[in-house]
C-alpha cells in the first residue's frame, strides 16, 4: 500500500512538473507535490465508487480538489509570507482574487481525467490490484475499457 502511494504520488509529481514546465516554462516542488497527492487522493476517491460513475462527474471531483488546493495554497501564498506567490490568475476571465479562476478549473477537469487513467493504469498493470478499468460516458453512451493484460487473457483462456 505504501509503495502504491508512492508510485502514484511521484507519477502524479512528475506529471504536474512536466505538464507546467511545458506550458510555462518552469514550475515549484510545491505544485509537483500538489500533482502528487492529487493522484493520490482520487485513486482514493476511485477506491469507494463503481466503474459506472460516469468519468465526467469523477473528473469534476478532480477539478473541485485541485481548485480547493488552489484556494488554499493561493490565499496562504497572496496574503502570507510563508509561501512565495506561485500563479496570478487575475488577468484571466472569472477569477477570484487571482487565486483560482474557471478557464483553470477546466484545464484542472481535463487533467483529472488524465490523473484517474494514470491511477487506474498503475493499478492495474503495475500492482494488478483491480478489474480491468472502464470508464462510461455520457450516461453509458461511450464506454472506454483498458486493453487486458496478457495474463489475465491467457488465464481465461486455460480455464
Amino acid at each position: 500500500m505504501i509503495l502504491k502511494n508512492l508510485v502514484l504520488f511521484l507519477s502524479g509529481f512528475c506529471l504536474y512538473m512536466t505538464i507546467e514546465c511545458l506550458f510555462r516554462g518552469y514550475s515549484f516542488p510545491l505544485m509537483g507535490c500538489c500533482g502528487g497527492l492529487c493522484v493520490v487522493i482520487l485513486d482514493k476517491i476511485n477506491d469507494y465508487i463503481s466503474w459506472d460513475v460516469d468519468l465526467f462527474w469523477q473528473a469534476l471531483c478532480g477539478a473541485l480538489l485541485v481548485t480547493i488546493m488552489e484556494l488554499v495554497i493561493g490565499t496562504i501564498a497572496k496574503y502570507t509570507d510563508l509561501l512565495p506567490v506561485m500563479w496570478d490568475y487575475s488577468s484571466l476571465p472569472l477569477n477570484f482574487n487571482g487565486i483560482v479562476c474557471v478557464p483553470f478549473f477546466i484545464a484542472w477537469l481535463f487533467l483529472s481525467v488524465v490523473a484517474i487513467f494514470l491511477a487506474d493504469a498503475i493499478n492495474y498493470y503495475i500492482f494488478e490490484d483491480t478489474v480491468v478499468p472502464h470508464y462510461v460516458l455520457f450516461g453509458g453512451l461511450f464506454v472506454i475499457v483498458f486493453h487486458k493484460k496478457k495474463c489475465d487473457i491467457e488465464v481465461r483462456t486455460n480455464e
